[in-house]
Order: structure tokens, then sequence, then C-alpha cells
């Protein structure tokens, strides 16, 4: 078989839960994800967020990953709870994960993280890298999505 002509079974995802501050479990289109600086690496989870037009990293994990972004100038970022600076940084490596495998990779992707007193409960991945690579599919009447590599998807 050619490799115009191999399909890619889509990654299939369940929702997982999120606990929030007030104890009430919700669930999300969250991934497993490994992010990586050039010294540090760590596993993760991110929220597949089709209403985001970049992609976010809670300043606490920025600072596990010790990536300096304190010399780069905030920008205003309006979200859902209105606007907020942001600070831009590059993120090494960011692996998409299935169980203990990777099935995609991004390569010096541009991140903003907040400051510390605003943090973000987990890696926000918006439409600016994962969403040009994969056709996402949400099936939130059985709580999962599925994620089809552009290239391989029927057209």
């Amino acid at each position: 078989m050619s490799k115009e002509t191999r399909q890619h079974p889509p990654i299939k995802c369940r929702y997982l839960s999120y606990r929030l501050p007030n104890g009430l479990v919700i669930l999300l289109p969250l991934v497993h994800v490994e992010v990586s600086s050039d010294t540090e690496t760590f596993t993760t989870i991110a929220l597949l967020d089709s209403g985001a037009t970049m992609s976010f990293i809670p300043y606490e994990i920025a600072e596990i990953l010790n990536i300096n972004h304190r010399n780069e100038v905030a920008i205003g970022v309006e979200t859902a709870g209105g606007t907020c600076d942001f600070h831009p940084l590059i993120l090494k490596k960011l692996r998409l994960m299935s169980g203990s495998k990777s099935f995609s990779e991004f390569r010096n992707m541009r991140m903003l993280t907040p400051s510390p007193e605003r943090d973000l409960p987990y890696v926000i991945l918006g439409r600016d890298y994962v969403f040009k690579r994969f056709h996402i599919i949400f099936r939130e009447n059985i709580r999962r999505f599925e994620l089809v590599h552009h290239k391989y998807a029927q057209r």
C-alpha cells in the first residue's frame, strides 16, 4: 500500500473528569500531553478548546520547565473572564499522548502564560496548532472525541 492510500485510524479519546475548586466534577475533552523545554519534561493534561485562537500553558508548568518569560512584554488577551495579561513564550516540544505512546509532536510552539496570580488549571490547546493538523470531532452525547489527521481524512 502506498503512502497516498494508507489510512490512519482516528485517535479516539474519552472525556476526562476534572474537579472544580468547589468540588463539582465536570467532563471535558482533555488529552494527555508531554511538554518539554531544553532541560525539563513534564506530563500533564490539556484541554482541546475550539473557542481559543491561541494555546496557553499554566504559569506553574512554565516554571517547572524553566522557560524564561519574565522579559517578554505582556499582551492583553480577551478571555471568557475579561481581558487578561499573558506573556509569550516558546515551548520546545509538545507531544499528544495516548497511553504511554505519542501520536503527534509539535516543536517550538508559541504559547502564552498568565501571571502567577491568574493561573490556568491545565494547558489549553487552541486552534493555532492542533486544530490545523487534525480534524477534531466532539461527540458530546457519548463523552468522546476523535482526532483525525487531516492528511488521512476522507474528503
